[in-house]
């Protein structure tokens, strides 16, 4: 099995604050190749790919159907679409999904594909897209991340992704960056804000976090 990293990241298309500080935290040293996927309409994809590759050193692309991902690269989901990966290459097909839930459905191929060399990162966003594809990342000895929710604009996504008890690291994304950094040196992950940290969060702090969420 290729055990080259290749790092799944499912965030919110109305933010992108999240997924930038996460790409510019990169040093040049993580070699691992990077997918992103929103749910994106086609009135924003030159938006997303001209902002991002101002925050990143990598070079920023939108998928194509049929493509080896490279190392130290960003991969993008065009509009309408969904990506897995499959015989080492990424697969664009048309989502003609009620959910349209490109997280999850990356997620879960990756973990097929990549088994304990899968990595899941939920970044800030609405809904649950990516917890579904979190557990088969999880259930595939994957590594998985989501995003602190005090750090995050939209809380629902990564606060989904934490509820399913797969995650294995809540984080701020420069921290993420940081342990991705780790993992493509073949180092152990840092002791991150463990899961059952942040369930025993206060009462307080969690209606703190839901409230971000009313309030965006």
């Amino acid at each position: 099995m290729d055990t080259s990293l290749i790092v799944a990241v499912a965030s919110s298309a109305d933010d992108l604050e999240a997924v930038s500080e996460l790409l510019s935290a990169l040093p040049a040293e993580c070699s691992a190749t990077f997918i992103v996927v929103q749910r994106l309409n086609s009135g924003r994809e030159k938006l997303l790919a001209e902002a991002l590759a101002k925050r990143t050193i990598r070079p920023v692309m939108y998928a194509r159907d049929g493509v080896v991902p490279e190392p130290d690269h960003v991969y993008l989901i065009p509009a309408n679409t969904a990506l897995t990966i499959t015989g080492r290459r990424i697969r664009v097909t048309p989502d003609a999904s009620k959910l349209h839930h490109p997280g999850d459905i990356l997620f879960a191929s990756l973990a097929q594909e990549r088994g304990a060399s899968a990595i899941g990162v939920v970044l800030s966003g609405g809904g649950s897209d990516g917890a579904l594809g979190i557990r088969a990342i999880k259930q595939g000895g994957g590594t998985t991340f989501a995003q602190y929710p005090g750090s995050a604009r939209f809380t629902s996504m990564p606060i989904s992704a934490i509820e399913t008890g797969c995650v294995g690291f809540v984080l701020r994304p420069n921290e993420i960056a940081r342990e991705l950094t780790r993992l493509s040196r073949h180092a152990a992950p840092l002791a991150g804000v463990a899961l059952s940290a942040l369930v025993s969060m206060t009462k307080r702090e969690s209606a703190e976090a839901m409230a971000l969420q009313a309030r965006s």
